[in-house]
């Protein structure tokens, strides 16, 4: 989904990517409303007209309210087999959940808000607060051919290449930190969506399809797919550090969210600091949100201190040393300045 931009004012400490998500999950559930409220029906005029200009479904636009509610549902349901094939991987395990349970479920986490907030977009539900508890609806319309789509052999076939597809993407957008969405979308349309005839409908869906699935902000040339973890995507974009993406050869390889050099870098920090964190940290959590900064550009100094903040003692000089080797030996996605001047 795409990021609003975001003021760190509590320094490096407020942009890991625990602490990015549990702001953006806390803002979002104040915005709620409770359930029902949302409802394609229940929406006063202005807020059903902003539906229709914000929603990811092509619907023309009827002068009454009953035939305008007759024509979305005429737009939505006459695609979503393809619709259903196209959702994102936190989309589709939302409304599987949903359907199980007989069409809401609560939403856990900041990875399913965002999932939420895109099937709202594609008017198939409605968002809510039950008892202070976020909760997601599916619109009733769709219930039912919702789960008919699922049921396919066409679905299963499809989705299973978009779950590799998202691994090599994850892998790349690890790599590069960032990504012009264009490239993606070409891998995307070329290789996993190709058997479908309408190719202006797929490019919209691919589209979609990437935008749901990945942080996105907008740049002077595009849209750009950045990591969750990138606190400050622009500074990254700016430095113009585009690579060309490697099309995938056969088969997709597995999920990549960590370099084979990396592994023992992020073991050795786990290790010294296991035992001495306070509760509710686990040494590879800690490790991993580190890496992340030190991914970004962290100096090393903002990195200690946000490691000191995690301990219940003064960090060692084997955890410094090991968050020194770390800071050093790791691949980045933009260089410290710290680092640029020692070298």
């Amino acid at each position: 989904m795409f990021r609003q931009e975001e003021v760190f004012v509590g320094g490096w400490r407020e942009k890991t990517i625990e602490s990015m998500q549990r702001r953006r999950f806390e803002q979002q559930i104040a915005q709620l409303p409770p359930l029902g409220a949302n409802r394609l029906e229940e929406l006063p005029p202005g807020s059903f007209e902003r539906k229709l200009e914000q929603c990811w479904q092509d619907v023309e636009r009827k002068p009454m309210r009953a035939q305008q509610m007759a024509q979305i549902w005429k737009s939505v349901l006459g695609s979503i087999d393809i619709q259903a094939d196209c959702l994102s991987h936190e989309e589709h395990e939302l409304v599987e959940r949903a359907l199980i349970l007989g069409g809401s479920v609560q939403i856990e986490d900041a990875q399913e808000l965002e999932a939420a907030r895109a099937l709202s977009l594609r008017l198939w539900a409605s968002m809510g607060i039950v008892s202070g508890k976020p909760y997601i609806e599916l619109e009733t319309p769709v219930l039912e051919p919702v789960a008919r789509a699922f049921a396919r052999d066409e679905h299963e076939q499809i989705r299973h290449k978009l779950e590799s597809f998202q691994a090599w993407l994850t892998g790349v957008l690890y790599r590069n930190g960032a990504i012009d969405d264009r490239q993606p979308q070409q891998v995307l349309l070329d290789d996993v969506l190709g058997s479908y005839p309408d190719r202006e409908q797929l490019a919209l869906l691919s589209r979609r399809y990437l935008w749901a699935s990945c942080d996105c902000v907008d740049y002077s040339g595009g849209v750009m797919l950045v990591h969750s973890a990138l606190a400050d995507p622009h500074h990254l974009i700016a430095s113009c550090r585009r690579k060309p993406l490697l099309p995938p050869q056969g088969a997709f390889s597995a999920i990549m969210d960590i370099l084979p050099e990396e592994i023992p870098l992020q073991r050795d920090l786990e290790r010294a600091i296991h035992g001495a964190l306070r509760d509710g940290y686990r040494a590879e959590d800690v490790a991993r949100s580190l890496r992340f900064l030190c991914k970004q550009g962290a100096p090393l100094h903002e990195m200690i201190g946000v490691l000191q903040s995690t301990l219940i003692v003064y960090a060692s000089t084997g955890m410094r040393g090991a968050l020194a080797n770390m800071y050093y030996s790791m691949p980045k996605w933009i260089e410290s300045c710290e680092r640029d001047a020692l070298q």
